[in-house]
């Protein structure tokens, strides 16, 4: 078998992404610890837990306040599930107790699309 072949096997064969979208809404007041918050907690722990295989981060830039999208991303929906279930939980809380209502988050579990679909 050519290596071209076996490229288009596995493009054929594709794994489907699914995502947990984290929206984030910062408080300017509380923005510089937040980041301090996702870069030293947030981020270390996700990347500790193994559910995930990808975490990236983005600004939102159609909005003038600082919002950002945290995508958590995996092949399995069952590890998606098992991530939203056991861990988002705890991050969550414990955002709440150290900034309060300054920082806002809601989440959104998305499947990737692919063009035979």
């Amino acid at each position: 078998m050519q290596s071209y072949e076996l490229f288009i096997i596995f493009a054929k064969n594709k794994w489907v992404m699914y995502v947990y979208n984290l929206t984030v809404v910062i408080s300017n007041e509380v923005f510089p610890q937040w980041q301090e918050w996702l870069q030293n907690v947030y981020l270390p722990t996700i990347n500790t837990n193994k559910t995930i295989e990808r975490v990236r981060v983005f600004k939102v830039l159609n909005v003038p306040e600082k919002h950002y999208a945290i995508h958590h991303e995996t092949t399995s929906p069952a590890q998606l599930l098992h991530f939203i279930e056991h861990t988002i939980p705890k991050l969550l809380q414990q955002s709440a107790e150290t900034f309060g209502e300054k920082v806002l988050f809601w989440g959104t579990q998305l499947k990737e699309v692919k063009s035979e679909e």
